[in-house]
């Protein structure tokens, strides 16, 4: 149990590292511009989904408890959203501690939704 919580942690840390590293470089910016366009390789993307399935089907072959494999499949699942929604921590405090240079960037930022202009 200690070293699932220790990858756990290291799990959130680096997530929330990579985060920080492109809030403030400015990477999240250029890419919403459309400045900066990301190009997930195909190999790379193959060889996670691979791992996965690889995964399952030693699992099932080696683990007599499906309950087992399901719950470890649902515990990976919930680490990584965790990982993935404490980001938007640091994008709060962001906006809380620039909230002028977001007004300046987005002017309709803050009001209330009747006195923002339609679309």
């Amino acid at each position: 149990m200690s070293i699932g919580l220790i990858m756990f942690l290291s799990l959130l840390l680096i997530i929330n590292w990579i985060n920080i590293r492109l809030l403030y470089s400015g990477t999240y910016s250029r890419l919403q511009k459309g400045e900066k366009i990301v190009n997930l390789s195909p190999i790379t993307a193959a060889t996670g989904i691979g791992y996965v399935f690889a995964q399952l089907i030693l699992s099932s072959i080696f683990v007599d408890s499906t309950k087992t494999l399901i719950i470890i499949g649902v515990l990976s699942l919930l680490s990584v959203a965790t990982a993935f929604f404490s980001t938007s921590i640091h994008k709060y405090f962001y906006i809380k501690k620039n909230i002028e240079k977001v007004k300046q960037v987005y002017p309709q930022f803050g009001l209330p939704k009747r006195l923002r202009k339609q679309w």
